[in-house]
Order: C-alpha cells, then structure tokens, then sequence
C-alpha cells in the first residue's frame, strides 16, 4: 500500500511541475505575439499603403491569460513544493 502512496505522489509531483511549466509557457507566447503583432500590423500597413497605423491596435490585452498563468505557475510551483516535502519527510 505504502509504494502505491508513492508512485501517486511522484505522478502529481509531476502534474505541478507541468502545470507550472505550461504557465510559462503561456507567458512566454503572450509576450511574443505582443511584441510581434504590432511589427507584423505596421508591416501589413506600409503594404496596403491605406488608412493610419497606430500601435495600439495591434497590442492585444492578455490580462486574463496572464494572470491564469500566473496562478498555474504558483498553483503547480505551490503543490509541487509540497508533494516535494512530503516525499522527504516519509524518507
């Protein structure tokens, strides 16, 4: 009983760090197409040679996404820390 105890906790310890790791992940993306997005607009603009360019319309808002992965790397960051400490402790 006790060894499947622990198989369980090395697979959620797992999960935690996968959940943390997809957060950044997600940071990561967002903070790519808001940088790119804006230079890709202005470049569609100067091919269309129509209307006016403002980089404001390309700056997309992620506050949401960004603040889910904020919480999945401190939820995952969290639980894994835990799971890491229990493990330990049953040594």
């Amino acid at each position: 009983m006790k060894g499947d105890q622990y198989i369980m906790n090395k697979i959620l310890f797992f999960i935690s760090c996968l959940c943390a790791f997809f957060g950044v992940t997600i940071l990561f993306f967002t903070g790519i197409l808001n940088t790119v997005m804006p230079m890709m607009g202005k470049a569609s603009f100067q091919a269309a040679m129509a209307g006016s360019y403002t980089h404001d319309d390309y700056v997309m808002d992620f506050t949401f996404i960004n603040s889910s992965a904020v919480f999945l790397i401190v939820g995952g960051g969290y639980s894994a820390y835990l799971l890491y400490k229990k493990g330990m402790l049953e040594k």
